[in-house]
């Protein structure tokens, strides 16, 4: 396959697939050495040009591909990656549901996490699969063969210049930053997994303090890194498109970006809310922990390791800095 891969221009040097903590993944052959992987523009493929047909991927005849490289890449798909990853899918999304009804209500209700429990239909595996597998590449987004590969972690991002690269120097596993990591909870709602990140935002969430309404919503568009909130006042709502609860490296950001965005809301008790918001944001992973206390379940422990994850990063503020 790897050969096949360079004919077409592509670049794989000094890697194997393998297994680790996290899964089938991509790893480096010799650690003193680095890792370089590119695929050239003309593999990248516009996710409306894959299709699904009776379980198999295939390419659209509508994509500019050429008919070596729409072969590559439907073999790729077959062998390494939609083949058995879509089962992967549809293994997880099982064991979500076997979650007894008070777990999926809590998720759901409290920690917005209903898409995990609709019907495990064609439709929703693919979107599921692909929605977690492309990238946006000059606009669009595509689907990317062999570094897809690479899991999440680290602080290497993928350099999208020419193609779609991964390059640098790594001890054993290839990790790359998926996108925004925005917070546990981030990934787990969009990735399936709960990785660790070093900021935690509110839930989505509302709540009634000094007689004023405050809705919280995670809206990160266009924000990098997200910080002050965009806030928004109509009559006794005030609405924040997000906002920071914690931060690993800069602890006293949070309030001081919380009283920053809230400077012009006409709200008294702006550290009381910061606070009431903070505690309610614990509570609802400590609930989601007390729900699993006595199970025994596939989904059990991804779901303890992201209320623990969230937690550890909620728990990173204290003091106040000006921002």
């Amino acid at each position: 396959m790897l050969d096949e891969f360079r004919a077409l221009g592509g670049v794989a040097d000094n890697v194997r697939l393998g297994y680790g903590p996290f899964g089938r993944g991509i790893f480096s052959i010799d650690a003193t050495r680095p890792v370089s992987i590119r695929i050239p523009e003309d593999l990248l493929l516009p996710v409306e040009h894959g299709l699904i047909k009776n379980d198999a991927f295939t390419v659209s005849p509508d994509s500019p591909l050429s008919a070596r490289g729409r072969a590559f890449l439907e073999g790729y798909e077959r062998e390494y990656s939609w083949g058995p990853g879509r089962l992967e899918v549809e293994g997880f999304l099982s064991a979500m549901r076997e979650l007894p009804e008070q777990v999926r209500e809590l998720l759901a209700r409290k920690l917005g996490c209903a898409r995990f429990f609709n019907p495990i239909t064609p439709q929703a595996v693919e979107k599921w699969f692909f929605g977690t597998r492309a990238i946006n590449f000059r606009d669009r987004r595509v689907i990317m063969p062999i570094v897809e590969m690479a899991n999440h972690g680290g602080s290497v991002d993928y350099d999208t210049s020419s193609g779609v690269a991964l390059e640098g120097v790594f001890e054993g596993e290839v990790l790359v930053k998926y996108g925004r990591s925005i917070d546990p909870y981030y990934m787990f709602l969009n990735w399936m997994f709960p990785s660790q990140e070093p900021m935690a935002f509110s839930i989505k969430m509302n709540m009634t303090v000094g007689g004023r309404e405050i809705w919280i919503d995670r809206d990160f568009e266009g924000e990098s890194p997200p910080w002050v909130p965009k806030v928004s006042v109509h009559e006794n709502r005030i609405s924040l498109a997000y906002l920071l609860l914690g931060h690993r490296q800069f602890p006293r950001i949070p309030r001081g970006a919380f009283r920053r965005g809230m400077s012009n809301a006409g709200l008294e008790s702006v550290d009381e809310a910061f606070e009431a918001i903070e505690h309610v944001n614990r509570e609802r992973f400590l609930d989601l922990l007390d729900s699993l206390e006595t199970l025994d379940l596939p989904a059990i422990q991804p779901l303890r390791t992201l209320a623990r994850n969230q937690l550890r990063a909620l728990s990173c503020y204290y003091g106040l800095r000006q921002v």
